[in-house]
């Protein structure tokens, strides 16, 4: 995506807004060297959403503990991290044996979420941009806890963003028929429930076939509502949300309550 002039502005790719701003070199940041491993691409040779989502998730983990606020350090206070919404935008899809540079930063505190943002890098080109909300919660209690009173004022300054991340509306009701999955034991996270990642790969099991063979994901933002536990059951659901676009919703089976929803944008492979 070309840089708008003056190296910052908004950038409308038909979905969500994307915002591109030089990040202060004062910044706290880290890059961590990846690479696209056989394991995390599809069938197609591309970089699954569930890898791009464990590539920011490691990223994420690695810089807090760095930073000191990492979960062993929150956990030890009673505390611990919670991912709250996620919006991903790819720009150039990541290949088998693509090495890459997964570069991430604090960005500042919105009432109750702190925010961090992350650049994906081929070749020196960025390839995907993402914004993450996290909620800082109390274990014992399950209730938020303000990021005002956990993180140094230094990890609370605003900083530019590369994604606008928003709410997502009720899924309506049709589309295509669920598709249910136990939660299994690789899907628990130190938090000991389903991490976030497995959100992601169940949302994208409900799409029809001929999407999955002719279609890449493009865009894709995830809202976390509810735990998911190990014993539990879910279904996926997906409807069609206009021109390549579709509504997921991942529901506990037992009693239908909603886990997170996902909006997945596409364009031709």
């Amino acid at each position: 995506m070309a840089r708008p002039p003056g190296g910052r502005g908004r950038v409308d790719t038909g979905g969500l807004a994307w915002f591109i701003a030089p990040v202060p070199d004062t910044a706290p940041r880290l890059v961590l060297p990846q690479e696209a491993h056989s394991y995390e691409v599809d069938a197609f040779g591309l970089l699954t959403a569930t890898g791009l989502s464990g590539w920011l998730q490691e990223a994420a983990g690695r810089h807090a503990t760095e930073l000191g606020v990492g979960v062993q350090a929150l956990l030890d206070r009673g505390l611990t991290w919670v991912l709250l919404r996620q919006a991903v935008q790819v720009d150039c899809p990541v290949r088998l044996w693509d090495r890459a540079e997964v570069r991430t930063w604090p960005s500042g505190v919105d009432r109750v979420v702190a925010v961090r943002d992350f650049e994906v890098r081929v070749g020196g080109e960025v390839a995907v941009r993402a914004c993450t909300h996290w909620l800082v919660m109390d274990v014992a209690t399950r209730r938020p806890v303000r990021p005002g009173k956990v993180l140094p004022e230094r990890l609370q300054a605003e900083m530019p963003h590369a994604a606008a991340v928003g709410e997502l509306p009720p899924m309506p009701a049709g589309g295509e028929p669920g598709r249910r999955f136990p939660v299994r034991y690789l899907d628990i996270d130190q938090n000991l429930h389903v991490t976030n990642a497995t959100y992601v790969g169940w949302a994208l099991e409900a799409i029809p076939e001929d999407t999955w063979r002719e279609r890449r994901v493009r865009a894709f933002q995830v809202q976390f509502l509810h735990e998911c536990l190990l014993g539990d059951e879910v279904v996926s659901r997906a409807v069609p949300a206009g021109q390549d676009a579709w509504d997921h919703l991942v529901t506990r089976a037992a009693d239908g309550k909603e886990l997170a929803r996902v909006r997945t944008e596409w364009v031709p492979r």
